[in-house]
């Protein structure tokens, strides 16, 4: 009832514009699927070109509007010049869900890996946040969704470098949310349990599917969200499978 009723509200509200990092598949592509069908238009970005544009095509076969922009959003280059292709474009909403898992013990885990989970985890979503501020401060009801995860408030063995890139995430968005909220722009994590995506099969091939939270799931959380009255927002977000969205602090 609560997603029912949000939805009926975000119709009538003036969000046009997103920007969905990970595009291309899983969460992404459910959260831009959903933020289509509420009429706003969609850029997708992902690392890679064909993902993304099907994500795309598939949205204006629906009657929605989307863009692809292929990037690797852990290239500071390649996110300047997105920025300039945005514009002085108003964005409502910015979803940073663009991320990588590993499954590697402490000790076995190289530098490389840790730099390469840090990066794409918590490095990108702070650059791309950056780099879009201008752009969120024109919209009347701007919103910085940052996914996260489980490990941000249950600790699991062999997933330390994924934990502090996730757990750095949290701090950073309850920062940003102090930091931008006289632009009230509201900057909320969003953390699932485990979900039926991708890049968990890949992680974890053996998992118990009655475990996964489904993306479309996700998806309609991360629109009750967003489409909250202007000055309005909420704290920390962990939605888990067969239990109620539980709010932290």
């Amino acid at each position: 009832m609560l997603c029912t009723q949000t939805f009926k509200l975000g119709r009538s509200m003036t969000l046009k514009k997103a920007v969905v990092t990970g595009g291309g598949q899983g969460m992404g592509r459910a959260i831009a699927l959903l933020l289509a069908e509420q009429g706003i238009t969609v850029v997708l970005v992902g690392q890679t070109a064909s993902k993304v544009e099907r994500v795309a095509e598939e949205i204006k076969a629906k009657g929605g509007n989307a863009e692809a922009y292929p990037l690797d959003v852990t290239n500071d280059a390649g996110v300047a010049t997105f920025a300039e292709w945005l514009g002085d474009e108003p964005v409502d909403i910015l979803v940073n869900n663009a991320g990588d898992w590993l499954v590697e013990p402490f000790e076995s885990t190289s530098n490389e890996q840790l730099d390469h989970i840090l990066d794409v985890n918590l490095r990108a979503p702070y650059v791309l946040s950056r780099s879009v501020l201008r752009n969120l401060r024109k919209s009347e009801n701007a919103s910085i969704i940052n996914i996260g995860s489980i490990v941000t408030v249950e600790s699991h063995p062999g997933v330390s470098a994924y934990t502090a890139a996730k757990v750095g995430l949290r701090a950073l968005t309850n920062a940003l949310a102090a930091e931008l909220r006289p632009d009230h722009i509201r900057v909320v994590m969003l953390s699932p349990g485990p979900a039926n995506t991708p890049m968990r099969w890949d992680a974890s091939p053996d998992i118990d599917p009655k475990m996964l939270v489904e993306p479309e799931t996700i998806a309609q959380v991360l629109w009750t969200i967003v489409s909250l009255p202007p000055g309005i927002t909420i704290r920390d977000v962990v939605v888990l499978e067969n239990m109620n969205l539980v709010m932290g602090d």
